[in-house]
């Protein structure tokens, strides 16, 4: 039997190590660990369900319906997300469609009455007209178009700018430099030390290392006198970009958040001149614990870190 590492997964679909192992908690997905390895390992009828997981999702198919549509043994289920989908676009349709009519009766009236110097109210008549634009019915759709559309139905709702304090953290990661695998530990692995996750209240973040590995992080007292099996580091703050998403959008909305970034007029990633992040992207846990446990969904804040446009040449030039 074919197995293949999570990371090779994690490249291969261009999600993350996170987004597979939450699959594995709703029991839509399952991966084995021969000879006691560690790490991950998915045999090729995993891959196949994997396949059809990212197309439903890219199909903006619920998880929770998902679940319902593999524990299926016919049709049904499936057909039935689709008709829900249906419907739920056609109320996002005539809803965008309305408000199309609106804005182009109020563009008219501007223009007739004599005002046609407002560029604003032109770029938001083309986008609109963009927006509802149909695809042609025998257009290819490709995996590629498909995830396209799929962050482009997306979008992001509210992007906000902090400034992160300097902190100190103890990290997931073992003195011995060994990752501590924290699946079914988030909530728990400090709390023999005392310290206790609270979502939303910036004190406990994850990290993904360039192994592809998650670490978590959670603040401590800068003068505190580190006795764990675990390793403690320096984190240096600085300004970020927010964006919120729900554990099975988290990847598209990486991407989404370094796009409005990379199209802002006022910030840039915080990055060399290769693209190279200076500092990591890290995520939060912003669903109160009861409720994640109850719904068994997850939300984050995700951040990407970034700098004032031209900033770093203010600095150096003085």
């Amino acid at each position: 039997m074919d197995l293949i590492r999570i990371n090779e997964v994690v490249d291969i679909f261009g999600i993350s190590s996170r987004t597979l192992r939450y699959y594995e908690e709703m029991g839509l997905l399952w991966s084995n660990h021969p000879d006691n390895k560690s790490q991950r390992y998915y045999d090729t009828d995993a891959l196949e369900r994997l396949k059809q997981i990212i197309i439903l999702r890219k199909l903006q198919i619920p998880v929770k319906d998902m679940v319902v549509i593999f524990r299926s043994e016919n049709m049904t289920a499936l057909i039935q997300a689709f008709v829900d989908k249906l419907e739920l676009l056609d109320t996002e349709i005539s809803a965008l469609s309305e408000l199309r009519h609106l804005v182009d009766d109020f563009l008219h009236k501007m223009l007739m009455s004599g005002i046609k110097k407002i560029s604003g109210i032109t770029l938001l008549y083309e986008e609109t007209e963009k927006r509802l634009a149909t695809v042609e019915k025998n257009e290819t759709v490709t995996f590629e178009k498909l995830s396209v559309i799929s962050r482009e139905a997306l979008r992001l709702h509210d992007v906000r700018i902090i400034r992160l304090p300097p902190m100190r953290f103890l990290t997931s990661k073992l003195k011995t430099g060994q990752v501590e695998n924290i699946e079914d530990k988030m909530q728990s692995l400090f709390v023999k030390y005392g310290f206790t996750p609270s979502p939303g209240l910036r004190n406990c973040f994850y990290r993904k290392e360039p192994s592809g590995e998650w670490i978590m992080l959670i603040k401590i007292p800068s003068d505190y006198e580190n006795t764990t099996e675990y390793a403690d580091e320096k984190f240096t703050g600085g300004l970020f970009a927010i964006a919120s998403s729900f554990m099975e959008d988290m990847d598209d909305t990486f991407i989404l958040l370094k796009d409005w970034v990379n199209n802002s007029d006022h910030y840039e990633l915080d990055a060399n001149a290769e693209g190279e992040l200076h500092r990591y992207e890290m995520i939060e846990e912003i669903l109160p614990w009861d409720i994640s446990n109850k719904l068994n969904r997850y939300q984050q804040d995700i951040f990407i870190p970034i700098q004032i446009k031209n900033e770093k040449e203010k600095n150096e030039n003085g």
